[in-house]
């Protein structure tokens, strides 16, 4: 997970913890490509406003990376069909606008873990 606002990260850790995913989070661009590197995730929260690498340009990065296999998932108070579209034209998979309801962030993580292939899906995020 990618969220510059501790507030807002440790909110959205507390959700996931709670049913059970694994978290690690990241407060800025250059961190996340760091973490996913080190650590692949099963899926990507991703932030567009981010400091270092703004959120799209860690989309772009990780979706054209050939070893990474992750489905990337934007939320962003930014929800502007602009910013909606340089979301998906930088390679997101889906796109929520921030605040998001807690069952529908957790329906939406089961939606994109469930495309994956069964031998790469595992309970994190």
């Amino acid at each position: 997970m990618v969220e510059d606002e501790l507030p807002t990260l440790t909110l959205l850790e507390k959700i996931l913890v709670a049913a059970d995913y694994r978290v690690t989070g990241a407060r800025d661009g250059i961190a996340a490509l760091k973490a996913a590197h080190a650590d692949p995730p099963d899926l990507v929260l991703l932030d567009l406003i981010i400091p270092g690498i703004d959120g799209y340009g860690v989309c772009a990065l990780l979706k054209r990376d050939s070893t990474f296999h992750a489905p990337v998932a934007v939320l962003s108070g930014r929800t502007n069909e602009k910013d909606i579209k340089a979301a998906f034209n930088a390679g997101a998979d889906a796109f929520m606008a921030k605040p998001v309801d807690r069952m529908a962030l957790l329906a939406k993580i089961s939606e994109l873990l469930a495309t994956r292939p069964p031998a790469e899906t595992e309970e994190s995020a």
